[in-house]
């Protein structure tokens, strides 16, 4: 079984075989009938299930950065899934046992990935007609530290799914997006290049802090954090623009120079602030329990969650930017011009997340008319 996947210059075939029965896999009774039907008969559970998986494991490793191993772990208990009730609010994590560590440690998710999970257990429970997702063996690396049947979130058919699964799961359901280098080499979507993808645009794009990064990783070795954040090439072309744009209108060589290394850190220390997790922000909720990667510029920052129903503070935000722009233009500030202006950007940026947020909230009360196999 395999899927095709075009580029501009050719198709490259890859394999989504799941391994894994009742993913991608017809069911006995298509097997055994569907040459006798007039026409096509497809079972579309197969499909479904593996949607369902696989949005649920994509959204977590492009949220979290965590490997596939982590992913695996994720189970239906109170020492796995915790909730937090923060100022009147439900915040979400899940803990897992890193790579080359022997405990528990903390990831953060959003609750748009807690409805993920949620989707997923109300699957389960549905699949296997019961009130409880049932347990079973762990079936992933280092399997010496899961030697207990748990109740995992990615299971089906009475196993727990191996690495096939997620991989499958997810090619499917990106199949038809055109992924492809500079150079136009096709891209194959792994669980390992979306780790890159997280740490990438954490360090290149949003300027976090590497050791920051590293915890969100759980890594240990700073040297490999920074291989899994290097700058891709159009990154490194735009910045090296955007450089040369500042230093040819904005520097002041005599002032850059003067600046002692003792005097760059001490300005860096004295705006570097400690912000608690699920603190209320502009136009959302910040989610990190690190120094502020952004110095409290929150717009734009990706450690903060967008709240629909902190839209308006967005709208605001946008006529504000307005007015900042054109009484700078007027007092002949350019820089403070270019400022306004990308603070409008990053709010229109988000007020763009919101949208698809509620969007997706109203296509999950959509339910499709469905009949029920007869015949299993």
């Amino acid at each position: 079984m395999g899927l095709w996947t075009r580029t501009s210059a050719k198709a490259t075939a890859l394999s989504i075989f799941s391994h894994h029965k009742g993913i991608l896999t017809p069911s006995t009774f298509v097997t055994l009938h569907k040459d006798k039907a007039q026409g096509l008969l497809i079972d579309i559970e197969p499909f479904y299930t593996a949607c369902t998986f696989g949005l649920l494991a994509t959204d977590i490793l492009t949220t979290t950065g965590a490997r596939l191993n982590e992913l695996l772990q994720i189970n239906n208990t109170k020492e796995c899934i915790l909730i937090k009730k923060v100022k009147e609010k439900l915040h979400f994590s899940f803990q897992a046992i890193p790579k080359g560590r022997d405990s528990l440690e903390e990831f953060y998710i959003s609750k748009q990935t807690m409805e993920h999970i949620q989707t997923v257990a109300r699957l389960l429970k549905e699949h296997y007609a019961v009130e409880k997702i049932p347990s079973n063996l762990y079936r992933g690396d280092r399997k010496h530290l899961f030697r207990e049947p748990m109740p995992y979130y990615f299971q089906y058919e009475g196993n727990a799914m191996k690495y096939d699964a997620i991989y499958s799961s997810i090619r499917f359901l990106l199949h038809g997006l055109v992924l492809e280098t500079q150079s136009g080499k096709p891209v194959t979507i792994k669980t390992h290049l979306l780790r890159h993808a997280f740490a990438t645009e954490a360090v290149q794009r949003q300027n976090v802090n590497i050791d920051i990064v590293a915890k969100l990783l759980h890594q240990r070795d700073l040297n490999v954090t920074a291989y899994y954040s290097a700058p891709t090439p159009s990154q490194i072309a735009e910045l090296v623009s955007e450089l040369h744009d500042v230093i040819s209108r904005y520097v002041d060589i005599d002032d850059a120079y003067l600046r002692s290394p003792k005097e760059l850190q001490q300005q860096f220390d004295e705006h570097a602030e400690k912000v608690g997790v699920y603190n209320k922000v502009l136009g959302g909720t910040c989610v990190t329990d690190f120094v502020c990667p952004t110095k409290m510029q929150c717009l734009g920052c990706k450690a903060k969650v967008p709240e629909p129903d902190q839209e308006n503070e967005l709208l605001e935000v946008i006529q504000l930017s307005k007015d900042m722009e054109k009484r700078f233009k007027q007092m002949g500030l350019e820089v403070e011009v270019r400022k306004a202006k990308e603070m409008a950007k990053q709010a229109k940026i988000e007020l763009k997340e919101i949208y698809l947020i509620k969007k997706y909230r109203e296509e999950r009360h959509y339910e499709p008319a469905t009949k029920r196999n007869p015949f299993r």
